[in-house]
C-alpha cells in the first residue's frame, strides 16, 4: 500500500457469477450418471447383450468425458472467481486475478476522468453492478459483477472525486488566473497602474 492509502473494501466478484457454472456442473453430473446406470452390467446386457465387451471401455470413456466437461468449465469459472479480489482504497482500484500465476492491475483513482456506474436488471435484482474506469475517451477499464455495489459505488465515486478535484488543483502562481481573482479591486487597480 501507498503512503496514507487505507483498505476500504474487499471482495470478490458477486457470487451470481457461479450460478451458471455450477448448473452445468451438476447437469454434467447428472448425465454422466445416467449414462453409468446404464453401464452396469445387468442393464447393459438387456439394452446391448452383444456389445459385452464394450462396457468396460464405455465406463472410462463416460467418467472420462465427465471429468474433462468439468475441468473445462464448472470447476475453471469457480476457481477464476475464487482467484480475483477487487481492492478499493482511498486512491486505487486494484484488481487481483489467479490462483497461481498472479495478475494485477491497478486503477490510480486519480488518473480517471471518470468513475461510472453501470447496473443492468439482472444485476440489480441481486444487488451487483459494474464500475466503468475511464481514463481517455478510448481507454474504458470494466470492472465487472461487483457485490455489494451501492456501498461499493458510493465509495468508489467518493473517493474518485475526492483524488480528482485534488488532482486538478494548482497552486496560484504570481500574475496568473487564480491570483488576479483572488486580489480585490483596489490592488486590482493598483497592479493597472503599475504596468
Amino acid at each position: 500500500m501507498l503512503e496514507h492509502e487505507q483498505v476500504e473494501i474487499r471482495c470478490h466478484p458477486h457470487s451470481r457469477t457461479l450460478v451458471g457454472p455450477i448448473s452445468v456442473g451438476l447437469l454434467v453430473i447428472m448425465l454422466g450418471s445416467a449414462a453409468l446406470a446404464k453401464l452396469q452390467p445387468l442393464t447393459f446386457a438387456e439394452w446391448a447383450p452383444a456389445a459385452g465387451p464394450w462396457r468396460q471401455p464405455l465406463v472410462v470413456v463416460v467418467v472420462a468425458a465427465v471429468c474433462l466437461l468439468l475441468l473445462v468449465y464448472p470447476i475453471r469459472r469457480v476457481l477464476r472467481w475464487a482467484g480475483t479480489k477487487y481492492t478499493l482504497t482511498n486512491q486505487r482500484l486494484l484488481v487481483r486475478q489467479g490462483l497461481v500465476g498472479r495478475k494485477l492491475q491497478i486503477h490510480v483513482l486519480a488518473h480517471m476522468q471518470e468513475v461510472r456506474a453501470v447496473q443492468n436488471w439482472r444485476q440489480r435484482m441481486v444487488g451487483s453492478g459494474d464500475l466503468q474506469l475511464i481514463a481517455h475517451p478510448d481507454t474504458v477499464v470494466t470492472v465487472r459483477e461487483i457485490p455489494h455495489w451501492n456501498e461499493f459505488n458510493k465509495d468508489a465515486q467518493q473517493f474518485w472525486a475526492k483524488e480528482f478535484r485534488a488532482s486538478m488543483q494548482q497552486t496560484p502562481q504570481d500574475r496568473d488566473y487564480a491570483w488576479t481573482v483572488g486580489m480585490s479591486e483596489k490592488e486590482l487597480r493598483k497592479l493597472g497602474r503599475d504596468h
